[in-house]
């Protein structure tokens, strides 16, 4: 009888090291991914230029990225810089008409074959509107309603 839980005791312990090893194998690869940032801080441009349109909402056929767009004049070119889909909506909705001049920062990026500024601030009429955060995502605007807990004062529930 205690042969045979010997016997099973060995190729336990066999099994336990056969399968553990893969599993070493798979840590260690995945700690050595790179991560990759959809956008980086460190290849940010910042320039000036004139609005030439404003796109509220392109149609299938324009091949933009989805919300809206100011379409820019600068002096190398024409830009489209993408402002997501929060930037004109809400009520601190970024209001910018053709032939303004503004400033924008953001990070240049290949999409469907276009090259397209991914917005993260924009200047416009002396008032700085953040469009995304360092990490390249929309910012939200949602107003605050009157008299919700966070503009309570005290501790009372």
């Amino acid at each position: 009888m205690m042969r045979r839980f010997a016997a099973f005791g060995l190729f336990g312990l066999l099994a336990l090291c056969l399968f553990a090893l893969p599993l070493q194998a798979q840590t260690s690869e995945a700690s050595r991914t790179a991560v990759h940032p959809w956008y980086d801080l460190a290849k940010e441009v910042t320039f000036t230029a004139t609005v030439s349109s404003v796109v509220k909402s392109p149609t299938r056929d324009m091949n933009m990225l989805a919300g809206s767009h100011l379409i820019l004049e600068t002096s190398s070119g024409t830009v489209d810089a993408s402002l997501g889909s929060f930037a004109m909506r809400g009520k601190d909705a970024l209001s910018v008409t053709p032939g303004a001049r503004i400033q924008v920062t953001g990070e240049m990026k290949t999409v469907r074959g276009k090259q397209v500024l991914i917005t993260r601030l924009v200047l416009a009429n002396g008032r700085t509107c953040q469009i995304r955060n360092a990490h390249g995502f929309a910012i939200a605007r949602v107003p605050r309603k009157a008299g919700s807990s966070s503009d309570v004062e005290g501790g009372r529930l």
